[in-house]
């Protein structure tokens, strides 16, 4: 379990204890008013001890009744509170990327610039031999980011599409890790292969669309 779905189930757990307490502590002060009225509604004691024990516990239910409304207001606000935040710790599970996810996703998206680069100069024969070395070093980098599956915690939708996003990496890298020079300057292959990259860049814009990822941020740091 993660440290957000443990925040989750801190805060709804501490947002039950906080309202099943001011619910009994409510209930008191129903209590504690009811006996504060009998008591008005009593003449005080003639007699001096009886008259002031009867002043003293009247003062002493006074003393307990406001603490008990001031402890029964907090609490009711640490109840809220608690649930605004396993609400909003919900909402951030199901709507937001982890670290990993954030990782894989960046540093696929430099991979598969570089990897269109190398490609296009093993196609032109352009220093092939060191270039389809870094295909495949690159190709090797994407299988392990593409290895990354999407948090149960998210939206159904939104794990579907990054699961595609990552398993359309992971083949992309896993086919081009076993090609040769001779390969990749086919015409039909090499056109193949960046036909892949360009679907899996579809896949790519919708993952930035819905997780709000600024490309162009990520642009200037090529």
């Amino acid at each position: 379990m993660g440290t957000l779905d443990w925040s989750f189930v801190v805060l709804l757990s501490s947002a039950f204890l906080f309202t099943l307490f001011s619910l009994v502590l409510l209930l008191n002060v129903f209590k504690s008013k009811k006996r504060l009225k009998a008591i008005k509604r009593k003449r005080p004691p003639k007699n001096k001890k009886r008259r002031k024990r009867f002043f003293v516990a009247k003062r002493k239910l006074q003393v307990t009744l406001k603490k008990q409304i001031m402890w029964t207001i907090i609490l009711i606000f640490m109840a809220g509170g608690t649930s605004a935040g396993a609400v909003y710790s919900r909402y951030y599970q199901q709507n937001k990327l982890n670290g990993k996810e954030s990782e894989s996703i960046v540093q696929s998206y430099y991979i598969l610039t570089e990897l269109t680069t190398q490609l296009e100069n093993v196609n032109k024969n352009e220093n092939p031999q060191k270039s389809i070395k870094n295909v495949r070093g690159l190709s090797n980098k994407l299988v392990s980011y593409g290895f990354i599956t999407a948090s149960v915690s998210l939206k159904e939708e939104k794990q579907h599409l990054l699961n595609r996003y990552f398993i359309g990496v992971k083949e992309l890298g896993k086919n081009l890790s076993e090609q040769s020079v001779e390969t990749l300057q086919e015409k039909e292959a090499y056109q193949g292969y960046m036909n892949d990259i360009e679907k899996i860049k579809a896949n790519q814009t919708e993952v930035f669309k819905e997780f709000k990822i600024n490309e162009a941020a990520l642009k200037k740091k090529q």
